[in-house]
């Protein structure tokens, strides 16, 4: 064990500007010595942990801790398919996998990711078994960012992640990362061929989150639309719908193999149509990026949802409620009932909203016959516009009288507000520094496309292409043009 503890203290930071080559023969060398060790020695030195810092000692701290933990679970003391007590929280194991995952070097997990994800999912587990979330989803959160501080490329952690924050409640924690753009969606096609060592700081971080270095488990188009159906619903949760509909858009949105649609993305159109109810008032219209023969299927799996969303259009609201009631037991099923509930109390509003378009003016019983659930209870009628005038979400006042019957629902003009100079000097940079940040990420990713083999196979074929067309110049209209190879390559895609 001196000679190993020797070997990983010769991995230091310090060497990194000097000599990048040699750093990573170092770590290499370390981590195929310690792959050669049975787990059962690995696990002897666990009274080590003690005196190793992680963060000099990565590799090393997390070979034998994996290895403690192997140990403990080959002990047979938990259930099956469990994790043992040492490894929970306030288990013996605990305080150094919550060291580790604090102050782990960030290059020499570039060495060891796989361990490193067995790590992450092995607290994401104890998280679930014991129903305590809080610990993993702040350890976590704090990986996701000691990563990459920004968060733009998508990882199999961050679906962990964000899965946990639905299951605890803590959405707060969720919104943090999710309102961070991801730029970057890791391939099993990427290859780490092109940098020159795993520790180089000439490569942006994005190229080593990949599964090359087991930082991150292959993106699957499931596991993408699972993360952003996920974090559509912690927006929800959070009460941000706009943010909840362009999440969900983004799975409806996705490719589809032969335009069959998957039961994510049903499970995000009956959610989308109806964060867009609470929206807008109306339905929401497809997005044109979305296959319109999954679409159809999809609305035909989601037809009740589509019947209240036709419903919603109407002024109707006894209608409404009765479509409703019908599919009770079907919102209740899909978890959506919550959200039903605010579908149908938002109706209200965009109905009292509708009336202002038409009229100035009118009379508490009127609004109440037209809008409420009980035409002839005009003081909760009343008690209702001025809860939502008072919340700003009508610009109106109602009239005092001695009789109710007499009072009256009076739309004022729409507010206006204005903007000093500074003010818009701030949001023009705001969106500046936003702008520049989004044409880097474009640019790294429009040079990822370039030396992609699908992409150099199409240039390919677009030159043997219009070298045929030359050749049979007469014949060309019987012939595929290069106009055709776009087509082709996305079905290929």
């Amino acid at each position: 064990m001196e000679k190993i503890l020797e070997e990983s203290a010769s991995i230091d930071p310090a060497l990194l500007p000097e000599d990048e080559e040699q750093y990573d023969k170092l770590a290499s060398a370390l981590v195929a010595r310690l792959s050669k060790i049975s787990s059962q020695d690995l696990a002897s030195a666990r009274s080590d942990l003690e005196a190793l810092p992680p963060s000099v000692h990565t590799i090393l701290y997390l070979h034998i801790l994996l290895a403690s933990i192997d140990s403990s679970i080959a002990s047979g003391k938990a259930a099956p398919r469990q994790l043992p007590a040492a490894v929970l929280p306030e288990g013996s194991l605990w305080p150094h996998i919550v060291q580790l995952l604090l102050e782990f070097d960030t290059i020499q997990a570039r060495y060891c990711g796989t361990q490193l994800l067995r790590m992450i999912d092995c607290i994401a587990v104890g998280a679930e078994q014991t129903s305590n979330y809080i610990p993993a989803i702040q350890l976590l959160h704090h990986v996701i960012l000691r990563l990459d501080s920004t968060s733009s490329t998508l990882t199999s952690t961050h679906r962990t992640f964000v899965r946990l924050c639905l299951l605890a409640q803590a959405y707060t924690e969720a919104v943090d990362i999710l309102d961070r753009p991801i730029y970057h969606i890791p391939t099993s096609q990427h290859d780490a061929s092109g940098i020159p060592e795993l520790c180089s700081s000439s490569q942006p971080v994005w190229v080593y989150l990949s599964p090359v270095t087991g930082l991150t488990q292959p993106i699957t188009s499931r596991t993408y639309m699972e993360y952003y159906l996920l974090g559509g619903m912690c927006y929800m949760a959070a009460r941000r719908y706009r943010d909840a509909f362009f999440f969900l858009e983004v799975v409806l949105s996705a490719p589809t193999v032969q335009n069959v649609a998957s039961s994510v993305m049903v499970e995000a159109y009956k959610k989308w149509l109806l964060v867009g109810l609470l929206l807008n008032g109306t339905p929401p219209t497809v997005p044109k990026a979305a296959s319109q023969t999954a679409i159809r299927h999809i609305r035909a799996i989601a037809k009740p949802y589509e019947c209240v969303a036709d419903v919603f259009k109407t002024n109707n609201i006894a209608r409404l409620r009765a479509e409703i009631e019908v599919g009770n037991g079907i919102w209740q099923e899909d978890g959506n009932y919550g959200l039903m509930a605010e579908v149908f109390q938002s109706f209200r509003k965009f109905a009292i909203l509708k009336l202002g378009k038409t009229f100035a003016a009118l009379p508490l019983s009127e609004v109440a016959r037209m809008t409420s659930p009980d035409a002839s209870d005009v003081s909760e009628t009343k008690a209702y516009l001025e809860a939502l005038i008072a919340a700003g979400g009508i610009s109106a006042v109602t009239t005092a009288s001695n009789d109710i019957s007499n009072e009256m629902l009076r739309f004022l003009p729409a507010p206006t507000t204005q903007t000093t100079e500074a003010q818009i000097g701030t949001v023009l940079g705001s969106q500046t520094r936003e702008l520049r940040l989004l044409l880097s990420h474009v640019q790294d990713t429009e040079y990822r496309m370039g030396i992609s083999r699908e992409y150099i196979d199409y240039l390919k074929k677009l030159k043997k292409l219009k070298e045929d067309e030359k050749k049979n110049a007469i014949n060309a209209k019987f012939n595929p043009t290069a106009d055709d190879v776009d087509e082709d390559m996305m079905e290929e895609l």
